[in-house]
Formats: structure tokens, C-alpha cells, sequence
């Protein structure tokens, strides 16, 4: 299964183009691409059954991504906005630090349009539309969750020191990105990262699981080109957005 370089470069070029405030465009995918969104969603759509918070499921069942092909971004979009007012912006790659986390203080995620390689199905180290969509674009239908990606945006646009840029993106990668939260006894997912990986899903019950504390996230290694090995399990999602939100509001740019 390949893709050809000129349906890659078409997409880059179309996102470049792309400026704020107009509308979002059609991006084109290829057929092999459609298989494998088709495949790995119905993978990780049976997995979060069992294994995504309840605040995820709801969400994805409002969001209702299609299964069959790649959903364009635009789609998605519309839907987010009509619930809580979030808007998705096409990005090439990975954004750098507040180009990333300040446009989200507005409602709005840089997201990329492109397609992991097959290669990469269960797990990519990379950000891709599965990624962001299955990951983040269903958690921001939830209004809770849309709040706490506000406010990782706020504090980025007051962070005045690379310290506090740091801290921010810690935490932002221990929640957001591989977020676990106890249900009934039993972890659960709410981490774009995890939820958007066949390999995450599979073992980040078995990882080093300890107790939500901000204190000993901020001392933790990161190392996103594996399944991370230590996360953070939080007592429940008000708990954790609580104690984020404090920290966010009150350690930086204060």
C-alpha cells in the first residue's frame, strides 16, 4: 500500500495556502489511504469500548467521525464549532510550542491533514489525521475538555520563561496526549495519543501507572517516539482538570 508523492505534496500545498479566517479546504486521499483510516479506526473505535473514558465515548458519539474514508477536516470542524465552538486550523507537521498552544486560548487546533504511513498503522511517533482527529477532535466535542485546551492555550500566551514553556508542555503531554483517568477501579483513556494508536491502546494498561500528582509530572521524562512508559492516572476528570487548571492559572505568567 503506497501513496504517491504528488497526493502528499497536494495536500502540503492546499494547508500552506490555507490562511485564518477563510474557509477550510478539501483535501484529496487517496484510496489506499481511505483503507487505512477504514481499518484502523475500526480497530480502535472496538477498543474504546473497553477502554476509553466515559466522557470520550459520549464525544464520539456526538462527532460521529464516518468509517468508511478519511473525514475531511472541514467536516469535523463544522461539527465542533456547533458544540463547543472549537475550530480546527490545517498545519504541515508539528507546530512548535506556542504556534501549537496559544491559537487554542481562541478555540482553534492546528491540526495536520496528512495520513501515517502504513508502516506506522498501529503506532506513529508523528502526528497525522488519525492522531488528530480519532484523539483530539472527539475530545474537544466534549465542553469540559474544550475548556482545558482553552486554558493550556491562555497560559502559553502569558508564559514568560522557558521554564514555564516546559512545564506547559509537560502537562499538556501527560493529560492531553496520554491522559489516564480510574473507572470503576480500572484505567481509562482520555489521551489523544493513546487513543489514537492500536499499540498505546493495547498496553498502556500495563505501564508504570502512579498517581496523579502535578508535581511529579513536571519531573517526567517524555520520549513520544515509543509507548510511553510511565502515566499519570488521575482519580477522575474533574480532579485532574482541577489541579491543571490551578496550575495554569495560578504558576504561570503570574
Amino acid at each position: 500500500m503506497t501513496v504517491g508523492l504528488d497526493v502528499r505534496s497536494e495536500r502540503e500545498r492546499v494547508a500552506r495556502a490555507c490562511r485564518p479566517g477563510q474557509p477550510l479546504p478539501e483535501f484529496v486521499y487517496s484510496s489506499d489511504e481511505d483503507i487505512l483510516w477504514s481499518r484502523v479506526f475500526a480497530t480502535l473505535r472496538t477498543m474504546h469500548e473497553q477502554l476509553a473514558c466515559a466522557d470520550y465515548r459520549r464525544a464520539a458519539r456526538l462527532v460521529q467521525l464516518p468509517a468508511e474514508r478519511v473525514p475531511q477536516m472541514s467536516e469535523v470542524s463544522r461539527m465542533l464549532r456547533s458544540l463547543t465552538g472549537f475550530e480546527l486550523a490545517p498545519a504541515i507537521g508539528s507546530q512548535p510550542g506556542r504556534l501549537f498552544y496559544g491559537p487554542m486560548a481562541d478555540g482553534i487546533l492546528h491540526a495536520t491533514p496528512d495520513v501515517r504511513p502504513v508502516t506506522e498503522q498501529s503506532f506513529s511517533p508523528d502526528p497525522d489525521v488519525i492522531h488528530e482527529l480519532v484523539g483530539h477532535a472527539v475530545i474537544l466535542a466534549d465542553p469540559e475538555f474544550a475548556e482545558l485546551y482553552r486554558c493550556f492555550g491562555r497560559a502559553a500566551n502569558r508564559a514568560t520563561s522557558d521554564e514555564e514553556r516546559a512545564a506547559i508542555a509537560r502537562l499538556f503531554w501527560f493529560t492531553l496526549e496520554v491522559g489516564v483517568v480510574a473507572e470503576k477501579g480500572h484505567p481509562r483513556a482520555y489521551g489523544a495519543a493513546i487513543l489514537s494508536s492500536v499499540t498505546e491502546m493495547e498496553s498502556f494498561v500495563n505501564a508504570d501507572l502512579r498517581e496523579f500528582r502535578v508535581e511529579d509530572i513536571l519531573a517526567a521524562d517524555i520520549d513520544d517516539s515509543i509507548c510511553q512508559p510511565l502515566l499519570f492516572v488521575a482519580d477522575s476528570v474533574s480532579r485532574m482538570m482541577a489541579e491543571v487548571t490551578s496550575f495554569l492559572r495560578t504558576r504561570v505568567g503570574s
